[in-house]
């Protein structure tokens, strides 16, 4: 009985080594950056985020716009799409099929808006107006309608911009691929926060806006070729001197939306519905493939 006992215990502690020793990998989906390559992402995502475990390979691909990366997801070219708070918990409660799997504390991000260099003037306008905005709680009023309990209580009504005759109209280029924060209807109307904030701008400046809609990979293009004078975000690390989403070229506003969470979201395992209790144990490694 004792040799059983211990050929059992030599077994247990072989495998054990041996899966430790095998290499693992996490395939993850992330909106494209425009500063940077997906090798040099994954370098980067590693160093800030990953545990302390060699054997891990991180593999970042990037998409231009979130339809494409949730079909990516469910054709299991990635493992997990990874957004900020706001815009994960808006596509969980859209979609039952899903859940999260990883919160990471990420402190400083933010968004900003994105602009020519030779339209310095017009950012100074900008960023004139979100201080007006921010001193009388505007705009931390229009992120508490916009963003609380998001995808559940119906989708946004479409806003309505004033209109200033003779007044030579500002192009702003919106995605859709930052629900609710960046938000485009299905009918292609710009809707909710993105269309509060600019219409609370336009009437700062006393300027018409026009809302432009690009993927999220097309911001800089519709920049750089006039198609925009601005563009609605640019993902920022406000305590980094180097922007991984900020091309050369494009100046940026005063960021006017800040979080400090990344939620990584993948489809539930089939018989398990999303949002069950983990055995976190067992469960923990199925976060990643073997290599």
């Amino acid at each position: 009985m004792r040799r059983v006992l211990l050929a059992v215990i030599f077994l247990l502690m072989l495998s054990g080594s041996t899966f430790a020793g095998e290499k693992r990998v996490i395939r993850l989906g992330l909106l494209s950056k425009l500063n940077s390559t997906e090798e040099q992402f994954s370098e980067a995502w590693k160093k800030r985020f990953a545990p302390r475990n060699e054997q891990l390979e991180v593999i970042v691909k990037f998409y231009d716009s979130l339809t494409a990366m949730q079909l990516a997801l469910e054709a299991g070219d990635i493992m997990q799409m990874v957004l900020p708070q706001a815009s994960a918990e808006y596509v969980l409660n859209q979609n039952s099929k899903y859940e999260s799997v990883l919160v990471l504390d990420a402190p400083n991000m933010g968004l900003a808006f994105g602009f020519r260099e030779d339209s310095r003037e017009l950012r100074d306008k900008f960023n004139e107006a979100l201080k007006e905005l921010r001193d009388n709680w505007i705009l931390q009023s229009i992120e508490g309608v916009y963003t609380a309990s998001v995808g559940i209580s119906g989708e946004p009504e479409p806003i309505e911009f004033e209109k200033f005759d003779g007044a030579e109209a500002i192009k702003v280029a919106v995605t859709g691929d930052l629900p609710p924060i960046d938000y485009v209807a299905a009918d292609g109307t710009p809707a909710g926060y993105n269309a509060a904030v600019l219409a609370e701008i336009s009437s700062y400046l006393k300027r018409p806006i026009k809302l432009v809609n690009v993927d999220a990979g097309a911001r800089t293009s519709s920049l750089v070729s006039g198609r925009s004078d601005v563009v609605f975000w640019y993902e920022v690390n406000t305590s980094a001197t180097e922007q991984e989403d900020v091309p050369e070229g494009v100046i940026l506003s005063d960021a006017y939306y800040r979080w400090n969470k990344f939620v990584h979201i993948r489809k539930a395992p089939e018989g398990r519905k999303s949002g069950s209790i983990w055995n976190f144990k067992r469960d923990i490694l199925g976060i990643y493939d073997r290599w």
